[in-house]
C-alpha cells in the first residue's frame, strides 16, 4: 500500500501547505515552481495578516517588532505569550461591564469578572478587587466572594471557606455556586452539606451551572454523600438538551454509572470454591487513564501468572479469553509446570476499587502510580477491604496520599517493594517499611520469546523531543478510555511487540518506553525532560547487570508468593513468607538510606567570618528584632518601622542589615521613635557570599550569641499589633515559632523535598542522596512554616548546629533560607496564630496583627486589612 498512500499524499501536500501557507505556497509565490493567477495572493493574505497583529498588538502594553513581514519574519515568541497574557487580562476586567450590561445585578456580576481573572491566572487582581470591595460595607460580599475564588486556587479551602461562610446574599451565592459549595464540602465535610439541602429546598439548584452541579457532585461524592450526588446528577441530566454542555453531561452521565446501582458496582464474577485473583485495570470516577504504559504494566503481571503451566483461569470471560491467547507466546525457559489449581480472574481498579463489588479474598500484585487522584480531593487509599495486595514495583507520587489511615493499612500489608528509591524514602519517612524492587516491566519479556534470526532494523521514537526524523509514537492515547480493558491489554501487547521483533534502536522520554524496551533486548536512549524526576531514582543510568537484577529480583519474589496463593495458603502464611523473602532488601535499603548526609558547613570557616564582629549584646527590659530586607525593598523599611512603632506596647531595638539604608535614612527614622530604637548589624562574609540575606538569616543564631530568642520581621511587613508580645511566645519543645504556610502547593514536608530533589536536574544521583539525607530520621509528614516572620529560639538552634547545616544546604545545594530551614526544622515549631502573618495574595483576615507584602503585589485595597 506504501506507493499508493505516498502518491495520495504527493497529491495532497499542496493542499495542506496552501492552507497553511508553508513550503509549497511560497516556491508558488516566488516563482520557483510555475507562475499562476494565485502567484503572490498568499503573501499579500501574510502580509495583511501581519500589519493587522501590529496594529492589534500596539494598543497593548510593551514592545511591538517593527520587522514583521508575515512571511519571513515573525513576532517572537515571547513577545506574542506576552501580549496574550495582557489580552487574556483585559478581557477578565472586560467581564465586568458586559455582565452589568446584559442586566446582572452588581453582586453577580463580580462573579463573572473574578472567575475570569481566576481563569486567566490573574490572582493578584482578583485579590485587589476584593479587598477593595469589601472595605466598603455595601460591596463587602461582593468583595469576600472575589476573595473566596482566589483562595480556592491558592490556598487550602479552609482559606477559601473563611471568606465565603460570611456571605448571606443568595443571589451571589448562586452565581457563584461552583465555587462556594465544593469549597464548603470539602472544608466541612458532612457538615457542609446541610448547605446544600438548604439550596435543594429552596429552588437554587435548578438555577445552577451545568458546571456548578459537577463540581459540587464531585466534592459529595468524595466524602460518599452518593444520596445528594443522585439527586444533583439526575435533576440535572433531566434538564440538559442533548445539544447543551456536551462535556459536563458526559460527566454527569459518567458519574452515576459510579454509584450505587451503577455499571461499576455490578457484581465481579466468582467460580464457586476458587480464589480470586485481581487483574489491575485504569478506571476510576475521576478519569480513565489514556496512558499505554499502565496497559504494559499490566501485561507484565500477567506474564507472571502465564508461567505456571498447570494453573487454569476461569472468571471474567474477556480476561481468561486473553489469558489463553496471551499464554502460546510465554518464554520456554520461563515456564513451570507450577501448582495444580484455578484462579478466578476479575478486573480490579488500580485507583477505584473502593467503589466495586469485589469478592471475598481477593489476592492481586499492586503495582504502578498510587494515586492518581479522585476529582482532585481524595485517595483510594486503604483499598477494598476484601482485596489482598502484594504490594510490588509501587511508585508514590503524592505524599498527601499518606494519610494515618493509608499509613497503618501500608504497614499492615508490607513491606512494600517500591518502583524507585524516592518512594522508598518516603514511605519510611513515615514509618511504613519499604524496599526498593523496581519496576515490573522489566519482566514483560516473559511473554515475548526472543525471535530467531533477530530480524529488527530501523528506529522507533515513542514521546522523543529531540528530533521528529522517521516513525514515532506518543505514548497517550486519548482513544483508549472508550476501548475495554480487554482491547486495552491486546494494544499494549502490540506496543510491545514492536519493540520485541520490529524495531532494533528505541529513542523515548518515557520511563515505559524504556524499561519494556530493554526487557525484550531492543537497543534504547532514555532522555527524559528531567532527570532528577522522582519516578526514576534507581530506574535511570542503570547497566544492564543492574537491570538483570531488578528482573530476577521481582521473578524470584513471585514465583515465591504465586503458587501459594494459588493453592489457597491462607493470609498469614502468605504475608509471613513475603516479610521473609524481602528481609534481604529491606537490610540492603537500611544500609543504602543510610548512606547520604545533608551538606554541612564547616564550623570552623562560620566561627571565623563572625570572629572580631561586635556581638550584639541582650537587654532583659529590651525585645530585640531583626528586620530582613530583600533587594527593592529599602523604601519600605520607614513605613514597617512607624508602623512598629505605633503599636508597640514596651521598647524594642531594631536590627538592619548592614548596607540597607544610608546613615542619614536611618537617622532620620530614629528621629520619630520614642519607645524603639535602630541598630545596624556588622557585615558578614562566607566565602564570595557577603551579607546577602540568606546567609545573614541563617547566621544569626551565631551572630546573637548570648541572645535566647529574637523577632525576624520582614521589611514589607504592615504591623497593626504590640509585636514585643511575640517576647513571651512559649516554645515548648521546638526550634521556633512561626505560622504554618496556608498555600495549596506547600501543604507537604515531604511534597517539597520531592520537589526540590527535581531541581538537580542532570544530577539524579545527588537528588537521590538529597532525598536519602531530608527524609532520615522522620517519623511523619509536616506542614512547612513560613519563616519570615518568626521567633527563634536562639538557644535550641545553637545546640543543634542549625546554623551549619542551614548554611551546607544554602551554600552547597543552593535552596534558600526559607527551604534550607524546612529541610532542617520540618515539624518542629510552634504555631505563632493565623493572624502573625497574613499574605494578602494567599489569604485575608478581619483584623490581621501582621500584614506580609514581601514578594506580594502590593493591592490597592490593601488598607482595607488593616483597619
Amino acid at each position: 500500500m506504501k506507493p499508493v498512500v505516498h502518491g495520495i499524499a504527493r497529491r495532497a501536500l499542496p493542499v495542506v501547505e496552501r492552507a497553511s501557507g508553508t513550503r509549497y505556497v511560497r516556491e508558488r509565490a516566488e516563482g520557483e515552481t510555475g507562475t499562476g493567477k494565485s502567484s503572490g495572493k498568499p503573501k499579500k493574505i501574510a502580509t495583511a495578516t501581519a500589519r493587522a497583529y501590529r496594529k492589534l498588538a500596539t494598543g497593548l502594553r510593551g514592545a511591538t517588532a517593527e520587522g514583521i513581514d508575515g512571511w519571513t519574519v515573525a513576532p517572537s515568541t515571547r513577545e506574542v505569550d506576552t501580549k496574550a497574557r495582557q489580552l487574556a487580562r483585559l478581557k477578565a476586567h472586560a467581564a465586568l461591564s458586559e455582565a452589568l450590561t446584559q442586566g446582572s445585578s452588581f453582586g453577580p456580576a463580580a462573579v463573572q469578572v473574578g472567575r475570569s481573572l481566576v481563569a486567566a491566572g490573574h490572582l493578584a487582581d482578583t485579590v485587589s478587587i476584593g479587598l477593595n470591595l469589601r472595605s466598603n460595607p455595601s460591596t463587602e460580599e461582593a468583595g469576600r466572594v472575589l476573595l473566596g475564588m482566589a483562595y480556592q486556587r491558592s490556598s487550602d479551602s479552609e482559606v477559601a471557606w473563611a471568606q465565603f461562610e460570611k456571605i448571606d446574599d443568595r443571589d451571589i451565592i448562586v452565581s457563584a455556586a461552583e465555587e462556594y459549595y465544593p469549597t464548603a464540602i470539602d472544608t466541612l465535610g458532612d457538615d457542609g452539606l446541610p448547605l446544600l439541602d438548604r439550596a435543594n429546598e429552596i429552588g437554587e439548584t435548578d438555577r445552577w451551572s451545568a458546571k456548578a452541579v459537577l463540581r459540587t457532585a464531585e466534592s459529595a461524592f468524595c466524602i460518599g454523600a452518593f444520596d445528594h450526588v443522585r439527586s444533583l446528577v439526575e435533576s440535572r441530566l433531566n434538564q440538559m438538551e442533548d445539544e447543551t454542555d456536551s462535556a459536563v453531561r458526559y460527566e454527569l452521565n459518567r458519574m452515576r454509572d459510579w454509584l450505587p446501582g451503577g455499571k461499576h458496582l455490578e457484581a465481579l464474577p466468582t467460580t464457586a470454591g476458587k480464589r480470586n485473583f485481581g487483574v489491575l485495570s485504569y478506571d476510576q470516577p475521576g478519569i480513565r487513564s489514556r496512558n499505554i504504559g499502565d496497559y504494559i504494566q499490566t501485561i507484565a503481571s500477567i506474564g507472571h501468572l502465564l508461567r505456571y503451566e498447570n494453573l487454569t483461569f476461569s472468571g471474567d470471560e474477556g480476561l481468561t479469553a486473553l489469558f489463553k491467547k496471551f499464554r502460546k507466546s510465554v518464554k520456554e525457559e520461563r515456564k513451570y509446570a507450577g501448582p495444580d489449581g484455578e484462579l478466578n480472574l476479575v478486573e480490579v481498579y488500580r485507583d477505584g476499587n473502593v467503589y466495586q463489588d469485589i469478592p471475598e479474598d481477593t489476592w492481586y500484585i499492586a503495582f504502578g502510580w498510587y494515586m492518581h487522584d479522585i476529582f482532585g480531593k481524595s485517595f483510594n487509599i486503604p483499598f477494598h477491604p476484601n482485596l489482598r495486595p502484594i504490594l510490588l514495583s509501587v511508585f508514590v507520587r503524592y505524599p498527601e496520599m499518606l494519610t494515618s489511615e493509608a499509613i497503618a493499612y501500608l504497614k499492615k500489608y508490607g513491606p512494600v517493594g517500591c518502583r524507585d528509591w524516592q518512594s522508598v524514602a518516603v514511605l519510611r519517612a513515615v514509618g511504613v517499611p519499604a524496599f526498593f524492587s523496581g519496576c515490573l516491566t522489566t519482566t514483560v519479556d516473559t511473554l515475548f520469546p526472543a525471535a530467531s534470526p533477530d530480524r529488527r532494523s530501523g528506529t522507533l521514537r515513542v514521546d522523543w523531543t529531540k528530533d521528529n526524523k522517521g516513525p514515532k509514537k506518543k505514548q497517550t492515547v486519548t482513544a483508549i478510555r472508550d476501548k475495554s480493558f480487554p482491547e486495552n491489554l491486546e494494544l499494549a501487547r502490540n506496543w510491545v511487540a514492536d519493540y520485541a521483533y520490529k524495531y532494533k534502536h528505541v529513542l523515548t522520554s518515557r520511563l515505559h518506553a524504556n524499561l519494556p524496551a530493554r526487557s525484550v533486548g531492543a537497543d534504547v536512549d532514555f532522555e527524559p525532560k528531567n532527570k532528577s524526576d522522582s519516578r526514576f531514582g534507581g530506574l535511570i543510568g542503570i547497566d544492564a547487570a543492574e537491570f538483570d537484577a531488578i528482573r530476577n529480583g521481582i521473578l524470584d519474589k513471585l514465583a515465591v508468593l504465586l503458587p501459594l496463593i494459588a493453592t489457597g495458603a491462607s493470609e498469614d502464611e502468605i504475608y509471613a513468607k513475603w516479610v521473609e523473602i524481602t528481609a534481604d532488601e529491606m537490610a540492603f535499603a537500611d544500609e543504602y538510606l543510610a548512606s547520604a548526609q545533608l551538606p554541612v558547613a564547616d564550623s570552623e570557616t562560620v566561627a571565623s567570618a563572625l570572629s572580631g564582629i561586635e556581638r550584639p549584646a541582650p537587654d532583659a527590659q529590651v525585645t530585640d528584632i531583626v528586620m530582613t530586607v530583600e533587594k527593592g525593598e529599602a523604601p519600605l523599611v520607614g513605613q514597617a518601622l512607624r508602623t512598629i512603632e505605633t503599636h508597640a506596647g514596651a521598647a524594642y531595638r531594631v536590627w538592619l542589615p548592614n548596607g540597607a539604608l544610608t546613615s542619614a535614612e536611618v537617622d532620620e527614622i530614629r528621629s520619630e521613635l520614642s519607645q524603639g530604637s535602630i541598630d545596624i548589624l556588622p557585615s558578614v562574609a562566607l566565602g564570595e557570599e557577603k551579607n546577602t540575606p540568606d546567609v545573614l538569616a541563617a547566621v544569626l543564631p551565631a551572630l546573637f550569641a548570648d541572645h535566647e530568642r529574637l523577632i525576624v520581621v520582614p521589611a514589607a511587613a504592615e504591623v497593626s499589633a504590640d509585636i514585643t508580645e511575640l517576647s513571651t511566645v512559649d516554645f515548648k519543645d521546638t526550634l521556633l515559632a512561626a505560622k504554618h504556610d496556608v498555600r495549596k502547593s506547600r501543604s507537604s514536608g515531604l511534597t517539597l523535598m520531592r520537589r526540590i530533589a527535581t531541581t538537580f536536574g542532570d544530577d539524579h544521583k545527588g537528588a537521590l542522596d538529597f532525598v536519602f539525607a531530608s527524609h532520615a530520621g522522620m517519623s511523619e509528614d509536616f506542614v512547612p512554616f513560613d519563616p519570615q516572620i518568626a521567633v527563634l529560639n536562639l538557644t535550641e538552634l545553637r545546640s543543634e548546629g542549625v546554623v551549619e547545616r542551614v548554611l551546607g544546604l544554602v551554600q552547597h545545594n543552593g535552596l534558600s533560607y526559607i527551604d534550607a530551614m524546612q529541610m532542617i526544622v520540618k515539624g518542629r515549631y510552634a504555631d505563632l496564630g493565623d493572624d502573625w502573618n497574613i499574605h494578602a495574595q494567599w489569604e485575608a483576615a478581619d483584623a490581621p496583627k501582621i500584614v506580609n507584602w514581601r514578594r506580594q503585589a502590593r493591592h490597592f485595597g490593601h488598607m482595607a486589612l488593616t483597619r
